[in-house]
């Protein structure tokens, strides 16, 4: 059973789309793919330190529910007005149930 309530924080998962306009041109445009609730946990500055580690490789896990539209490493993270690329997407036990995200902070 899944305790709901860890999911607390709404985060946006983000891909780019390539839109064709009136004239014939086309753009990238950012899509918001998903908007699912997750667990953040961040790495603690404590940890990054003992473990004699750059401050630039901090990942922060996003925990969703497993979702039914597919996620891959090309899309990106909207969350607390910050952006993160994902770096590694692991299914927890490959039992379907939680996605864990693994992701980098782009912008500060």
């Amino acid at each position: 059973m899944i305790n709901a309530g860890k999911y607390n924080k709404k985060i946006s998962i983000c891909q780019t789309t390539i839109v064709t306009d009136e004239a014939g041109f086309q753009t990238e445009v950012p899509t918001v793919v998903l908007q699912p609730y997750a667990k953040v946990k961040t790495t603690r500055g404590m940890t990054l330190i003992k473990n004699n580690t750059d401050f630039e490789k901090a990942f922060t896990n996003f925990i969703i529910r497993f979702p039914q539209t597919p996620i891959n490493r090309d899309m990106w993270i909207e969350f607390n007005g910050k952006t993160y690329t994902i770096e590694y997407l692991n299914n927890v036990n490959e039992a379907n149930v939680e996605l864990e995200i693994q992701a980098k902070e782009v912008t500060h």
